[in-house]
């Protein structure tokens, strides 16, 4: 999940009223414009989806061979879930030029259900558990989708904020423990250890620097260029280490089901309300696709399309669930996209999907991620992480009631740390409730709906959003 990122660090995307549009979103380009608009997204997708399966995988301690699988198999699954968008199977899509795919919002409950699992099961009944939990909340989020305006005025901004500012602190914190602990092993290991700090500190340094320039394609095309000048220098420091590809095969295909298929309540509770959250998130991007593609942004055909983006969301979450891979959503950078070329053709998507999945059977893509040295990978993460603790504080500002919303924030947070405590204080409480609690997000996000609930809305105080420029 980028959401919000370029506009965090300075990039443009205000919804428009698509009156700049060159194709429109049933127009068919030439062939030449079509693909040329189709590279530029795939370039502003293409590091996003590649890393979030990288760094499950990594944190679940998956092998180089399973790493491997799932970085593929999330493309694959990524341009198989984009054509459903862009080319709807009955009520399943939005039919806009809507790009899905690996939610980042997923990492930190994923990573963290398996690491409470693991010593318990084997690792095929680890990500078989995993799978089958978030195929179930795929399900879930399948029939919500029907139902989105109401569950709007359960989970509101204050709530879906909350969330995510949770989510970006859990994450910011698990990425500077890892950077510690790469930076440990490094000197342990008689290696320069400085050169891990430096190279986080360097992509940081130069994401910023190229997300802040004037130009939008520097600005939508940083993250991509800060990691690939940085790659380069730890290229030239011999930091990186190729012996990966001896173990890649040359060409990959999927397989469904390749685990056995389990649940479990705790991971399915952790992983739900990230679900509803990322929903709710899907809604304001397909929102942002409809406007600027010149389409209604309200009344029936707006909410019959958007229910239908949302339920292709979770169909797409369960698609990738039963090829071993982790949950889609929708990404935001298309709409930066969209807005500076102008072109906002549902059959840019197909070519999209095309390269995703021609990209996915051949290994190597993947691979050149996985020889990403350690400072590099958690240097960038980290920001990204930030970055979305960021976005949950741009909502909350969003907010009619910022003074109350902070207040529901400051002690939902509070709460979901405190609430990690509770398994060490009573042990004997039952697994699922210890596992439920020692994730601050899933404790915080439900604390934070009840707050929204309990506590009184005084109209007096209500803020007016800020007129359009």
């Amino acid at each position: 999940m980028f959401r919000n990122l370029m506009q965090s660090l300075g990039g443009d995307a205000k919804h428009t009223t698509g009156s700049r549009i060159i194709y429109g979103l049933d127009d068919n380009p030439p062939w030449s414009r079509k693909s040329l608009a189709a590279v530029q997204h795939l370039l502003a997708i293409f590091v996003s989806i590649i890393t979030a399966p990288l760094i499950i995988a990594n944190g679940m301690g998956l092998s180089a061979a399973e790493t491997s699988y799932m970085i593929s198999c999330s493309l694959v699954v990524s341009g198989l879930a984009t054509l459903i968008q862009v080319r709807p199977i009955g009520p399943i899509g939005s039919g806009l030029l809507a790009i899905q795919g690996t939610s980042f919002s997923f990492i930190g409950p994923l990573i963290f259900a398996s690491s409470e699992l693991r010593g318990t099961v084997s690792n095929e009944e680890l990500l078989g558990i995993i799978f089958g939990s978030a195929g179930a909340g795929a399900i879930v989020v399948m029939i919500l989708s029907q139902f989105l305006q109401s569950l709007q005025r359960v989970i509101t901004s204050t709530v879906a904020g909350t969330a995510v500012i949770l989510l970006g602190i859990t994450l910011v914190m698990k990425t500077g423990q890892n950077l510690e602990r790469a930076y440990q092993q490094s000197i342990a290991n008689g290696e320069a250890g400085y050169l891990v700090i430096g190279l986080a500190v360097a992509v940081v340094g130069l994401i910023c620097w190229f997300a802040t320039r004037k130009s939008a394609w520097l600005r939508l095309s940083s993250i991509s260029i800060g990691l690939g000048i940085c790659y380069l220098a730890a290229l030239l420091l011999g930091q990186v280490n190729f012996s990966i590809f001896n173990e890649l095969p040359s060409y990959f295909y999927p397989q469904p089901l390749q685990y056995p298929i389990g649940f479990d309540w705790a991971i399915f509770f952790t992983l739900l309300p990230i679900y509803l959250v990322t929903a709710t998130e899907s809604v304001g991007d397909l929102t942002a696709t409809s406007s600027l593609s010149s389409q209604p942004i309200r009344g029936p055909k707006y909410w019959r399309r958007i229910k239908n983006g949302v339920l292709g969301d979770g169909f797409n979450s369960l698609l990738a669930s039963v090829f071993n891979t982790f949950p889609n959503t929708t990404f935001s950078q298309n709409n930066g996209v969209i807005q500076l070329t102008g072109v906002a053709s549902r059959h840019i998507g197909k070519v999209i999907a095309a390269l995703l999945i021609v990209m996915g059977c051949f290994p190597v893509f993947g691979g050149i991620f996985q020889t990403m040295p350690a400072g590099l990978l958690f240097g960038a993460t980290g920001l990204m992480f930030a970055l979305v603790g960021l976005s949950g504080i741009r909502i909350i500002r969003g907010s009619p009631f910022p003074t109350r919303s902070w207040q529901i924030v400051a002690l939902a947070t509070l709460c979901g740390f405190a609430l990690t405590l509770v398994p060490a204080w009573l042990p004997e409480l039952p697994q699922t409730l210890i596992m439920l609690l020692g994730f601050p997000v899933a404790g915080g996000t439900l604390v934070a709906a009840v707050l929204e609930l309990v506590i009184p809305i005084d109209e007096s105080k209500r803020i007016q959003p800020a007129a359009a420029n």
